[in-house]
């Protein structure tokens, strides 16, 4: 099968039952269970029960766009990180479809037109990097460092989170 790299727009020809070995290694080793319920329908009619609480948020028209019409469950596909040892996966996950996808990204864009958070030091791609760089002045005392960020989600503190989401909406 055909697989996307991590980094680099590189394809990769591998086997389909080690892409499936490397996958179920990653849910393993990360400890995901599959449930033995689909929570779909349930989500949807919590989402919309929300939705409707909130009508000082969001209209009717809003509300109606925002519940999902045929929702399905996020779907996982793996990226193969060919610049790491044993070549592990970057678990990449679709929530397009998804039944909160629509109501996460309002706050989201909500919160976008509210804040400005530009901040000089971060960029957005290699390019954008290498253009910038082009323009530093640099002495044999500057040092270029880059991070690797493992599960930075996981470490986000959603009471904070949410209480500043709060104030700001």
């Amino acid at each position: 099968m055909l697989v996307k790299a991590n980094k680099g727009r590189t394809t990769v020809i591998i086997y389909k039952e080690q892409y499936t070995n490397k996958i179920h290694n990653f849910l393993t080793e990360n400890n995901i269970q599959p449930l033995h319920k689909n929570p779909i329908n349930k989500d949807c009619k919590h989402i919309q029960e929300i939705l409707q609480q909130n009508n000082l948020i969001f209209n009717k028209r809003q509300v109606k766009y925002l519940l999902p019409k045929n929702p399905t469950p996020p779907t996982l596909n793996a990226q193969l990180k060919l610049h790491k040892p044993n070549k592990p996966i970057r678990p990449v996950v679709n929530n397009k479809n998804a039944p909160t996808y629509k109501t996460a990204k309002k706050p989201n864009d909500i919160l976008k037109q509210c804040l400005c958070l530009d901040n000089p030091y971060n960029t957005i791609n290699s390019t954008s990097l290498a253009n910038d760089i082009v323009k530093l002045t640099i002495n044999n005392k500057h040092r270029m460092i880059t991070h690797e960020v493992k599960n930075l989600y996981v470490n986000i503190p959603i009471d904070e989170t949410l209480k500043f989401t709060e104030s700001q909406l």
